[in-house]
């Protein structure tokens, strides 16, 4: 945590911690005979997303958390909730609308403003 507040999310400097993943394997998840199911339940996690769990430590700018997945999400439980039910047909639509108003709010763009500018490339809106 140190080093992302104090470097933020460059590999250059996130990639010394891949030495203590794999000890962690290592040491803690590889051929270890656990005998609660919950710790054999994570063992089976970690092995699993092996490759991805520690993505952010091999890539600029790729955040250690999920809550920008978490945040985007939330609006469509949202919506479901408010509507009770949440059909295919009105999904796709609103999915659509969901993710150019996404796009927009990391952008930094008005989304209203998008929508009544008529054109369909966000990039090239200012």
């Amino acid at each position: 945590m140190e080093t992302i507040q104090r470097y933020d999310l460059k590999k250059f400097h996130l990639k010394k911690f891949h030495k203590t993943v794999d000890e962690f394997y290592e040491n803690t998840i590889v051929d270890r005979n656990y005998k609660s199911e919950l710790s054999l339940k994570y063992q089976k996690r970690f092995l699993r997303y092996r490759d991805s769990l520690f993505t952010f430590l091999g890539q600029n700018g790729v955040p250690w958390h999920n809550n920008t997945a978490e945040n985007a999400i939330r609006h469509l439980a949202l919506q479901r909730h408010i509507s009770g039910n949440f059909y295919e047909s009105g999904a796709k639509d609103y999915l659509r609308l969901l993710g150019i108003n996404q796009s927009c709010r990391f952008q930094g763009k008005s989304f209203l403003k998008f929508l009544l500018a008529g054109i369909k490339d966000l990039d090239s809106f200012k």
